[in-house]
Parts: C-alpha cells; sequence; structure tokens
C-alpha cells in the first residue's frame, strides 16, 4: 500500500489504444483458466473498499475484472496487496484484513484463508520449497517481521523479527532479502534455516530489489521532507560481504519503482514524476538525464516471460478505476488496458 497520492489522468493515446486493443471478457471456463497470464492486485479504497484481481490474458488480451469476487460470491478484502503463486494454487496477500487468501487456480475459487497475520506486505515464494514469506509491518512504530507459511497445510511455521516497516522482498543466491523501509538497513535471511545471517546497512528507506548476476541491486528513497530530515535517494549494490552505494545528486530526489530494464544490463526507476534507466554497475554518483519514458506510475514491473513487456499502472485519484500501460523492449507505449481502483502489484504466470 503506497501513499502516493498524485492525479495521474488517462492520456489521448493511451485512451485510444485501449479500444484498439483490448476487451472485457467473462470469467473463462475452468482447465487452469489462470494456469498463465498476469495478474494485477487493486488495492480498492483505502479503508472504505476492497481489494480486486485483474486477470489479463497474454494471448487474447482478454481482461477479466474482480475475477476473486466473481469466483467466490464475496469480497477480497481490504486491502489487496500482493500476489504469488506455488504451482497450481494463488496466494494474495490482503493488509488490512491480516490474511492470505489461497485459490485454486483452475477457476480462482478459495481453497483456504491463513489468518493471523499483522498488516501483512509483500510475498516471495523461493523456487519449489513449498514455503512462503510474507513481510508484516505488525505496527507503524517498531519492528515487523516475516512470516514463513508452510503452504500446503497453510499454516505460519515460523515468524522471523526483522526491521521496521518492511516491505520488498527478494530471494537472491539462495537466502532472502527483506527491505526496512523506515530504516537504513535490509535483512538477510537463510533459506534453508530460516534465521537471521545478518543486517546490511544501505541508504535510507529501501524500497526495491532487482537481482542481477552475482549482485543484489537495492533502490533506497531517501528520507521523505516531512520526516524533517530529508536525504537524497540512493542505489545499493550488495555483492557477497561488500555494499557499494551511488547517491542521487540531491535530497529532493526520492526515487521509488526498481525494476529490470527489458534490454538486459540496466535497471529502470522512477524519480520526479518520470523513468530513468541506469546501466550497471552503478558507479558513485547518480545524474539522472534524459528520461526513458516521461511519467510517472504507480507500480512498475516487468514481465520476466518471453513477452518482456514493462507494465506501468496508473491509480488516478485512488477512488475509480485505474490503468495498465504496456510498453514494448525499446520502451514505446504499446497499448493500454482496463484495471481496478488502485492497481498495484503485478503477478506475472
Amino acid at each position: 500500500m503506497k501513499h502516493n497520492f498524485i492525479f495521474r489522468g488517462l492520456s489521448l493515446l493511451a485512451f485510444v489504444l485501449l479500444f484498439q486493443s483490448c476487451k472485457e471478457e467473462p470469467l473463462p471456463e475452468p482447465a487452469n483458466a489462470y494456469g498463465t497470464g498476469v495478474f494485477v492486485i487493486n488495492e480498492g479504497v483505502f479503508q472504505g473498499g476492497t481489494g480486486t484481481v485483474t486477470f489479463i490474458n497474454r494471448a487474447t488480451l482478454g481482461v477479466q475484472q474482480d475475477v476473486f469476487a466473481q469466483a467466490n460470491g464475496r469480497p477480497l478484502g481490504n486491502v489487496g496487496q500482493s500476489m504469488a503463486s506455488f504451482g497450481a494454487q494463488g496466494l494474495i496477500v490482503v493488509n488490512n484484513a491480516n490474511k492470505v487468501e489461497v485459490v485454486d487456480l483452475k477457476d480462482f475459487k478459495s481453497v483456504g484463508t491463513i489468518e493471523g497475520l499483522a498488516l501483512p506486505s509483500e510475498i516471495l515464494v523461493p523456487g519449489n520449497s513449498g514455503k512462503a514469506y510474507v513481510t508484516e509491518w505488525v505496527s507503524f512504530s517498531s519492528a515487523g517481521r516475516v512470516s514463513v507459511i508452510d503452504i500446503a497445510s497453510r499454516s505460519v511455521i515460523r515468524t522471523i523479527t526483522v526491521g521496521e516497516f518492511p516491505n520488498a522482498i527478494a530471494l537472491h543466491n539462495n537466502r532472502i532479502y527483506v527491505a526496512n523501509s523506515n530504516e537504513n538497513t535490509v535483512t538477510e535471511i537463510s533459506l534453508n534455516a530460516d534465521t537471521v545471517l545478518r543486517t546490511i546497512t544501505v541508504g535510507d528507506r529501501p524500497n526495491g530489489f532487482v537481482s542481477q548476476g552475482n549482485s543484489l541491486v537495492v533502490l533506497c528513497g531517501g528520507n521523505p521532507s516531512w520526516t524533517g530530515s530529508e536525504t537524497a535517494g540512493s542505489i545499493a549494490t550488495i555483492t557477497g560481504n561488500q555494499v557499494s552505494i551511488a547517491t542521487f545528486p540531491a535530497a529532493t530526489f526520492h526515487p521509488t519503482n526498481l525494476t529490470s530494464h527489458p534490454n538486459g544490463n540496466a535497471v529502470l526507476y522512477e524519480v520526479n514524476g518520470a523513468v530513468y534507466s541506469e546501466t550497471l554497475p552503478v558507479g558513485a554518483n547518480i545524474v539522472p538525464a534524459n528520461p526513458v519514458i516521461n511519467r510517472g506510475f504507480y507500480h512498475l514491473s516487468l514481465d520476466p516471460t518471453a513477452d518482456g513487456l514493462l507494465y506501468g499502472t496508473d491509480a488516478r485519484d485512488f477512488a475509480s478505476d485505474g490503468w495498465i500501460y504496456r510498453y514494448e523492449r525499446n520502451l514505446a507505449l504499446k497499448d493500454s488496458l482496463p484495471a481496478g481502483i488502485a492497481p498495484g502489484h503485478i503477478h506475472f504466470r
């Protein structure tokens, strides 16, 4: 759940592309209907609505809205946060409802609910481990935690204390990394033992990861002005026991939305309402120049399949339906698709 309430309108070009390229479809017939595709988790109206899931069929560009409610006859809950999958099951994190909904991807019907979580945020299912890792804020003023879930029994088997406001989570070199977004630290966890290996100092307010070869790239937003001690964002690179930090040129640069570049050895990030590219490895200083996409997004994510398209969501006013913009490998706008209210996390399958 983000707090970037910036109104971003729908451009005329995207509006035209929308009607040229997509169509609303009814729910598909069960037969592993959701085995492959793109799932957009729409947060819904904060504290006043329910999250929803938008499903996009890559082959037909058919779009189904609110597939959870259609399949189950009840709302997902407030606030839709993130999603992962394991085999034929989908796991959807619902933040304010303190739960994870587990669905059968054959028909998106609920097969169970994991309760007892405390403000869960992001979810990671590493490989064939049979476990899911969920970051939990717990409260807004104390240490957070990671809950380790046994997917088969749908039960929490361990909790791991981390830093304040843990959000982003990533797998890198058989270890799990958690961004403590209200600190300047990343927690490294052993995938095998589910114990903390070390706490790594990075820039202020880490908010995203990209795994690149032997290195883990960490985007840090810096402290915003309302904290009273504004600091510039940075990009940290963790390679084994070495950590290097490259800073942005001024305290007013607060980057977000880190993702891989479609064309290889680079990353994308957003700062001050535009998307920039940074070649890896990152140098000592970062000077954003010549944006590759001259607009901002609520969420930005690269499809890791052969499509290799970049997806950006527009939450508009956070009270009406949002949009999804898709970009080619050369970052030219391809088309736009409708979403639900406050489209955020995207799960590719």
